[in-house]
């Protein structure tokens, strides 16, 4: 008798374990949060797979944060228009991003044989969005095999830019322009050889100073001309 139980309980178990290894499969293929600003367009993908004899019968998207739970898409409808749902129901976009639209979200599949399969993840509010940067860069072709990197030497209007981290880049290929300049040297050294290129950047005449030119030639015709105009308004009297 004890072994007939024993039997039955790896029998149920096995079939457990069978059923979950063949039944569909929900997942975000990253779980770290996902921060998004005020205002913006957030877009949630989430990766579902179905065995050979399933078929999908309700795909849901909830949010949960601190005013509650609440389902924002059912079976490829949003709840409202500045939310719709692609990609089979997989991706879920939100436009116009509010205070309330913060939270975790979760995606959940419910298959005909009853299986319901869900998986989250957490969006965050962005407190400082990223800084755009703008980088110049230095780039030499290896020639055959070669054993070592090349090594990179800045120079700025004649300058040697030392190597630091908020001005070149690790392999010190990039430099970080912070602000714009007449000349730009990069120097390369290998085993290989050294190489040299050079950029001048001409500087250009600024509108301002344009207008300004334009500005005082025209007072200094007005001038002219009025001194003109007085000199025969005189010579007009005496005669």
């Amino acid at each position: 008798m004890k072994f007939f139980q024993l039997w039955m309980a790896l029998w149920f178990v096995a079939l457990k374990e069978l059923h979950l290894s063949v039944s569909v499969i929900v997942k975000f293929p990253n779980k770290k949060p996902l921060y998004v600003a005020l205002n913006k367009t957030l877009v949630l993908e989430a990766d579902f797979q179905l065995q050979q004899s399933e078929k999908v019968l309700l795909q849901t998207w909830e949010r949960k944060n601190r005013d509650g739970e609440i389902r924002v898409a059912e079976s490829g409808r949003g709840n409202n228009e500045r939310i719709s749902v692609e990609k089979n129901g997989a991706l879920l976009k939100i436009t116009g991003v509010t205070e309330s639209d913060y939270g975790v979200y979760k995606f959940t599949v419910t298959v005909n044989n009853g299986d319901q399969v869900s998986d989250s993840r957490e969006v965050l509010k962005i407190i400082n969005p990223p800084n755009a940067s703008l980088y110049m860069q230095c780039s030499i072709p290896s020639v055959d095999a070669q054993w070592d990197k090349p090594a990179f030497l800045w120079q700025v209007n004649g300058i040697t830019i030392a190597n630091r981290n908020e001005e070149i880049s690790a392999d010190g290929s990039m430099l970080h322009l912070m602000k714009l300049d007449q000349n730009y040297t990069c120097i390369t050294d290998s085993s290989q050889g050294t190489s040299k290129v050079e950029v001048r950047i001409n500087e250009q005449q600024c509108p301002t100073c344009h207008v300004s030119t334009v500005v005082v030639f025209a007072v200094f015709e007005f001038i002219i001309i009025c001194l003109l105009g007085f000199c025969l308004y005189k010579r007009h009297r005496k005669s």
